[in-house]
């Protein structure tokens, strides 16, 4: 385990202790102080599965109202934007928005410092496509199921959501610390906010040390 992964389950463990389950983004943000491989997720490239779905789903993203969730240091954000989409791109480390807005001065992304879990009302059923990539799989299985909500029902009328994650079988050990491989079954629970299920794939990631076993799912809420 390289000492970026070991510090982050160092930092996760010591807020989980407390009853705090996200504190330890913004921890790790303020100790990386500027260096990308302080954050084990922070590529400063764009995630290839997102540009391979965008790519081969044919998604038309131009002028649409997009959100990354969990946008970290903004390069998926940035990505999208590029493609002429309407991006806002939120985090609720305020180190990791203002790092964004340091990356890129001249950025189309209205990136926000938001939780997940108090954002704002309007955003509500407002996005045609919504991008959730290891973000679920950060957080602990007693506060999934409330993120999943949230993240699902900011999916507009045939809008759609992407999710890219860890996966696992339900009989595999799961982890006790982040990153947290997810099930089928768990995120089926966005079926519950009103979208449907169109695709799902399982897949090993080369491209990642270790190579993990990956979901990607896509559902959409029909108009």
């Amino acid at each position: 385990m390289n000492n970026a992964r070991s510090r982050v389950r160092e930092l996760s463990q010591q807020s989980y202790q407390q009853g705090d389950y996200t504190g330890w983004f913004e921890k790790l943000y303020v100790e990386a102080a500027g260096n990308a491989d302080a954050i084990p997720w922070a590529d400063r490239g764009f995630n290839y599965w997102l540009s391979d779905w965008v790519e081969k789903s044919q998604v038309v993203v131009r002028d649409r109202r997009l959100l990354v969730v969990g946008c970290g240091l903004g390069d998926d954000a940035e990505y999208l934007a590029k493609l002429g989409a309407k991006v806002t791109g939120f985090d609720l480390s305020q180190t990791a928005i203002d790092w964004c807005h340091q990356r890129f001065p001249d950025s189309q992304v209205n990136y926000q410092v938001v939780d997940l879990f108090t954002a704002p009302a309007d955003w509500k059923l407002s996005f045609d496509l919504v991008v959730e990539i290891y973000t679920i799989q950060a957080l602990p299985a007693n506060i999934r199921p409330s993120a999943i909500d949230c993240i699902g029902n900011f999916v507009a009328p045939d809008g759609k959501l992407l999710v890219i994650c860890r996966g696992r079988e339900p009989e595999d050990l799961a982890a006790d610390l982040p990153p947290f491989a997810l099930t089928q079954n768990e995120l089926n629970k966005f079926t519950t906010t009103g979208l449907t299920q169109v695709s799902f794939e399982d897949f090993i990631d080369t491209l990642e040390s270790g190579a993990p076993r990956r979901f990607r799912l896509v559902y959409q809420r029909l108009a």
